[in-house]
């Protein structure tokens, strides 16, 4: 018995070395075409379909943080009805951070040009694990997936060779990282470029800056803004009249 007990003691340090840690890199597509509505079909043809950004994920054996790689702003300038119009499209500093061992996610939200912080509890999904299997990057996947409160599918790839429930944005919980999300069949697509797995935890930690505002405040602030604005300025895109 004193020689389990012993055993079980030199055990617990290499528990702890050996959980997975590294950075994933991902590329996030927004199908900036799908946020437009049918009385838009002019805005249609003077932005991109896609707006694409690579952003990082952190981790160690507790938490993870997701976070822009770098802040990518495009302009467009082109004429309408006589008018020069110029479009900005751009990503701001939006960081999610996933302690996993508390329970607790801290946003920042970067909303027209302010900065607010947001801590919750994290979201509990009913994740539906699916018979599908592919290869992404080399790693074996397995399929899941659940329908949001609003009616919206969404599908993820996860591998279980990196037991972490980590993943893109708010997207985490299964049984292994996930490395492909796609939102709404093709409205958002989160995929892996590159996984980075070096044994040694990368430094990371919540984020801190900001104005400290409940989810419900925020949600409720973005909504009415949104209103005002007619559905202009979605997935940060500013459209100027000069």
């Amino acid at each position: 018995m004193k020689k389990l007990l012993l055993l079980c003691a030199l055990a617990l340090p290499l528990l702890a070395i050996t959980q997975p840690a590294g950075k994933i890199v991902y590329q996030e597509k927004v199908n900036l075409h799908r946020g437009l509505g049918p009385d838009q079909e002019d805005q249609k043809a003077m932005i991109p379909e896609w707006q694409t950004a690579k952003v990082a994920l952190l981790f160690d054996g507790a938490a993870s943080l997701y976070k822009p790689l770098e802040e990518e702003e495009s302009e467009i300038n082109t004429e309408q009805d006589g008018a020069q119009v110029s479009i900005r499209i751009r990503r701001g500093s939006s960081e999610s951070y996933c302690n996993f061992s508390e329970n607790k996610l801290v946003e920042l939200r970067d909303f027209m040009g302010k900065q607010f912080l947001i801590e919750t509890e994290l979201n509990s999904r009913e994740w539906k694990v699916l018979p599908e299997q592919k290869a992404i990057l080399g790693y074996p996947c397995q399929k899941a997936g659940f329908t949001n409160a609003e009616g919206v599918d969404v599908v993820a790839w996860f591998t279980p060779s990196i037991s972490s429930p980590i993943g893109p944005g708010d997207f985490y919980g299964l049984p292994g990282a996930i490395l492909m999300v796609d939102v709404d069949n093709g409205r958002r697509i989160y995929e892996a470029l590159d996984v980075t797995m070096d044994g040694e935890a990368p430094e990371f930690e919540a984020p801190t800056q900001g104005k400290k505002i409940s989810k419900e405040e925020y949600d409720k602030m973005v909504e009415e803004r949104m209103r005002e604005m007619g559905g202009s300025g979605r997935h940060g895109i500013r459209i100027i009249r000069q």
